[in-house]
């Protein structure tokens, strides 16, 4: 069974999201059984202000590599968490953790169902930093045997956000103010391999944004050995 796109859900609807607390959070209702979690937190500023995130008491942990930083005019992060094992069944509630301060935050977070348990390959991570202009960005899953399904975050100074790609599919947005925009798109047909998804955009702006895969773990069943015969004696 390869790997198929659930659910979406973000933290904060209209152009508010979190400024001055500790903590934000908000339910996320998954159709299927969950065998991935995957959780893009947005910063409107160069600062990690979106520290931890809680699916229903299971810590997602930080994707290693997975953050990508935009340090001038219009700063911003994209920061993505992913867990592929281990994860409640239902409704759950999901706390992002962060720092106290009139930073602007928001979250989407994202559910996929699979036959086996989820990962995020190191190998599949691309980050788009700093002014540029967006093409939709080439994610290679490793060909795992089964289908995988790429994600794309971005944070941007883009008006009104980056264009999604023509291989992609949006999921959810905010803008905030008049020039900044967070955006989370997925891959609209799952494959193996190297495929697009992502923004375009022919507009240079300040960018930060991740994208990836999240591919199913292969499991290799146990060699089945007969067992030894007894040696004959001669008669």
């Amino acid at each position: 069974m390869p790997v198929a796109h659930d659910a979406s859900v973000e933290s904060h609807t209209g152009t508010t999201g979190s400024t001055s607390a500790a903590s934000f959070n908000w339910t996320h209702v998954p159709v299927g059984t969950p065998r991935g979690i995957l959780v893009f937190a947005y910063t409107n500023a160069n600062a990690n202000n979106n520290l931890s995130v809680d699916y229903g008491g299971v810590a997602i942990p930080l994707v290693t590599g997975g953050e990508a930083i935009d340090t001038t005019t219009e700063p911003g992060r994209c920061t993505a968490f992913f867990r592929g094992t281990g994860l409640p069944t239902g409704n759950q509630v999901v706390t992002v953790t962060r720092t106290n301060n009139a930073n602007t935050c928001y979250a989407v977070s994202i559910s996929v169902t699979a036959g086996t348990d989820t990962a995020v390959p190191p190998a599949s991570i691309i980050l788009l930093q700093n002014n540029q202009t967006l093409a939709e960005q080439s994610v290679n899953d490793g060909s795992p045997g089964t289908n995988s399904l790429r994600y794309a975050g971005i944070w941007s100074g883009l008006a009104a956000g980056g264009p999604t790609g023509a291989n992609s599919t949006g999921l959810q947005s905010i803008i905030i103010g008049t020039a900044a925009g967070m955006q989370t798109v997925r891959e609209t047909t799952a494959g193996q391999g190297a495929r697009s998804v992502g923004f375009t955009s022919a507009t240079s702006d300040d960018v930060a944004a991740v994208h990836l895969a999240v591919t199913e773990i292969r499991v290799i069943p146990d060699l089945l050995v007969a067992p030894q015969q007894p040696a004959q004696r001669p008669l």
